[in-house]
């Protein structure tokens, strides 16, 4: 699907590492995350955002499960880029540098 796109690729992209300090702080991220997929222009990443919307929905889960303290899911609408091509792919390597360092910091599911 990913290679249907056929996006241009950046000459540099910098993207900070997301901080992972808990469960509370990932179910926040994977919030903001799925609400820049639910961008008009993302929906060809639908799969991805329905992932993306159920692992914030398990981690929203564990968080209550552990009586951690959860925000409320982001609202409104993500603003219509001026560059829909160069959007998507921000998206998307956010997304996979998220779940990246997600995978790198798996115990911090047992804290808040």
């Amino acid at each position: 699907m990913l290679a249907e796109l056929q996006l241009p690729v950046a000459t540099h992209i910098e993207l900070r590492t997301p901080s992972i300090d808990g469960l509370t702080s990932i179910s926040r991220d994977l919030g903001v995350l799925n609400k820049e997929l639910q961008n008009p222009f993302t929906e060809l990443l639908s799969q991805i955002q329905a992932d993306v919307s159920s692992l914030e929905g398990l981690m929203r889960y564990f968080a209550q499960t552990m009586g951690c303290p959860i925000q409320a899911r982001p609202r409104g609408h993500a603003a219509d880029p001026l560059f829909p091509d160069s959007q998507i792919s921000m998206t998307l390597m956010k997304v996979q540098l998220y779940l990246d360092t997600f995978l790198l910091h798996k115990d911090k599911l047992k804290v808040c």
